[in-house]
């Protein structure tokens, strides 16, 4: 490599990662003017490669010379650290430990939001006189809508010129000084605003003036209600007629059957102050704690098993037979935690199953609970982002009584909500540890949630529940072995028995010609006699689709993924082949693309095969599926 020295810059130097697949971090000078704002943890504009900018995060500030020429930061992106250390020696490890590159995990921890785009725009050239003559008419639209416009894009020059290829136009005009080219940071996020009312500030610094608020509007019956609605929703709520929060608009025309022309004849008048309202959309209205159920003298015995296990041992494997009350004795050891000043991470392994447990647990919590997965929002994940980071410096509730508990403290999500920058960490529940849905395929960073929970428990000095029915091998054997704390309930709550199970032989079935499509007969007479006694029930088939595979009958073709080697699924509402790991999709053939044969065959059955076949055996009953396709927002699964 070429030697080259240069004066260390006065801010030093920082090394940055970038959210790319490259093996290393970057390293970059600190300009003077940023020494003091640039923070290890804090986003920083730099320049990759051509005329490529991005957001990468600062790793570490250092003053040893490079043995090459650095390039500056150009901007600091943030007021604040945006993760913590503790979060960046996750970050390290599990590139380290699952083989991938800093830039992957980055890529994998943040929210789109947070991340930044490059967009290449033109600017007219500082130096450039817009009566130099000599321009041809393309160059001449092009600096004219640069005069009206502070900045355009290569795409709005296209759309100028009507025609494809610019860019050596774009060339010549930085040649000739007219133009600039520079790389434009855009932020993805926008925060969540509402439309709000409030009282203009004479009425709200004196009050008393509000007689001349009612006078201004004698002459309007609309205007006095609005006014006296207004008055009578801040009493009700205890809210100050002072206050700058004010109400939201549909608030007041709900209460006083006003509509938004009353209020901007108002806002003319000097009473009212129309604006709009920054608001989190995480988690819901803080509840009042629900009375909790008595532990029984199993789940006590539990509780004290664990919580001793606890001083001796990092990690605890409850293992506890399906309905003894696992969740129970999760609320006990997060009760605690929280009481302790400290933040908790439990973990699921579906989403599906985290709208049931946040019903449950914000009876209890309130809104200390706050939901992170793949279904939320990007901008929901960027406030939760913040409220995690920010929930670490709240005090204990040994420290300050009546303190108000802080949204983010307990967070509740599936394998991604690892990445958020835990700062007070003091508990992790992983229910339902064995689950495969822990592991992580594609993309990097592939990692195995449970695993890297325990790791990252261990970096905040954290405890680690592990809660099963059914425990993993390495769990079970790693608690046998005495590296894992063993706790075990092997009874169900209230002494209620199991469920019975009954195995069909459906070989049997089929020669005796009781099999009707795939379901047995003893299937369908369960399935009538429930719906007789208006019971519900619920059959699982864990394929989505309506056939996992078309196949040629004559030579055996079947479609695969032109980017995964793995069988097409039929979707027949889409009338399509579709790829469920990568998403590719394409239509049905007609005929076999290798041999010309036109019969093709549907192979096995999904969840859409299985809805359409109940329909005819049971066409009285109310049929819903639940699957990927159906449920497709945080909220779907409480339809």
């Amino acid at each position: 490599m070429e030697q080259y020295h240069e004066i260390t810059p006065v801010g030093g130097f920082a090394e940055v990662i970038l959210p790319l697949a490259v093996a290393k971090v970057y390293t970059y000078s600190i300009p003077p003017e940023l020494a003091q704002q640039v923070q290890p943890g804090m986003r920083v504009e730099v320049e990759f490669g051509g005329r490529k900018l991005y957001a990468g995060i600062v790793y570490r500030i250092h003053n040893e010379q490079p043995p090459f020429r650095t390039k500056p930061i150009l901007a600091v992106l943030d007021e604040k650290a945006v993760i913590n250390p503790t979060t960046l020696a996750f970050w390290k490890w599990l590139a380290d430990y699952y083989c991938c590159t800093m830039g992957e995990v980055m890529e994998a921890a943040f929210p789109a939001y947070l991340k930044l785009t490059s967009e290449r725009r033109l600017v007219l050239d500082a130096n450039f006189d817009p009566n130099e003559p000599g321009l041809d008419d393309k160059e001449y639209l092009i600096a004219e809508a640069l005069q009206i416009q502070e900045s355009i894009t290569v795409d709005d020059v296209r759309k100028i010129l009507n025609q494809k290829t610019v860019m050596p136009l774009i060339k010549r005009m930085m040649e000739k000084g007219i133009v600039s080219v520079y790389e434009e940071l855009q932020e993805k996020y926008r925060p969540k605003k509402v439309s709000c009312v409030r009282l203009a500030e004479p009425y709200r610094s004196n009050p008393d003036l509000l007689s001349e608020a009612f006078d201004l509007c004698a002459r309007a019956p609309r205007q006095t209600e609005t006014l006296m609605a207004y008055i009578a929703i801040c009493k009700a709520i205890k809210q100050p007629l002072d206050s700058t929060r004010g109400l939201l608009r549909q608030q007041v025309y709900d209460k006083a059957s006003a509509d938004s022309s009353i209020l901007r004849a108002m806002e003319k008048k000097g009473i009212f102050e129309l604006f709009e309202r920054s608001v989190s959309r995480v988690g819901g209205e803080e509840r009042d704690l629900d009375d909790m159920k008595t532990l029984a003298p199993l789940q006590e015995e539990a509780l004290v098993e664990i919580e001793k296990a606890f001083e001796e041992k990092q990690v605890v494997l409850l293992h506890g037979v399906t309905g003894s009350g696992k969740t129970r004795l999760y609320v006990e050891l997060v009760n605690k935690a929280i009481a302790e000043g400290k933040q908790v991470l439990y973990l699921l392994p579906e989403v599906a199953l985290t709208t049931q447990v946040v019903e449950r647990l914000r009876k209890i919590f309130g809104n200390k609970i706050a939901v992170y997965h793949h279904r939320v929002s990007q901008q929901e994940r960027v406030e939760l982002w913040q409220l995690v980071l920010d929930a670490g410096t709240f005090p204990s509730a040994n420290q300050v009584s009546g303190q108000a508990p802080a949204a983010g403290r307990i967070v509740l999500g599936a394998r991604s909500a690892l990445f958020l920058p835990f700062s007070k960490l003091g508990l992790v529940i992983v229910d339902e540890e064995h689950d495969s849905s822990y592991k992580q395929q594609d993309p990097a960073p592939r990692y195995h949630g449970r695993d890297a929970a325990i790791y990252l428990a261990h970096l905040h000095g954290a405890k680690v529940l592990l809660g099963t029915a059914t425990p993993a091998i390495e769990s079970y054997y790693n608690a046998r072995k005495g590296k894992y704390g063993l706790v075990e309930l092997n009874e169900r709550f209230g002494g209620v028995a199991m469920p019975d199970i009954q195995l069909v032989d459906l070989r049997k079935e089929a020669r005796e010609r009781k099999l009707q499509s795939y379901f047995s007969s003893v299937l369908l007479d369960e399935l009538k006699a429930a719906l007789e006694r208006g019971e519900q029930a619920i059959l699982f088939k864990n394929r989505r689709g309506y056939a996992p595979t078309i196949r040629c009958a004559s030579c055996g073709w079947h479609a695969e993924c032109i980017h995964c080697d793995v069988s097409l699924t039929y979707h027949k509402h889409q009338n399509n082949l579709r790829c469920h790991y990568c998403g590719y999709s394409t239509p049905v053939p007609v005929a076999c693309p290798a041999c010309g044969n036109n019969e093709l065959k549907l192979q096995g059955y999904g969840t859409q095969k299985v809805e359409d076949e109940l329909k005819i055996y049971l066409p009285d009953a109310r049929i819903a599926r639940m699957d990927y396709d159906t449920v497709k927002t945080k909220d779907a699964h409480q339809r």
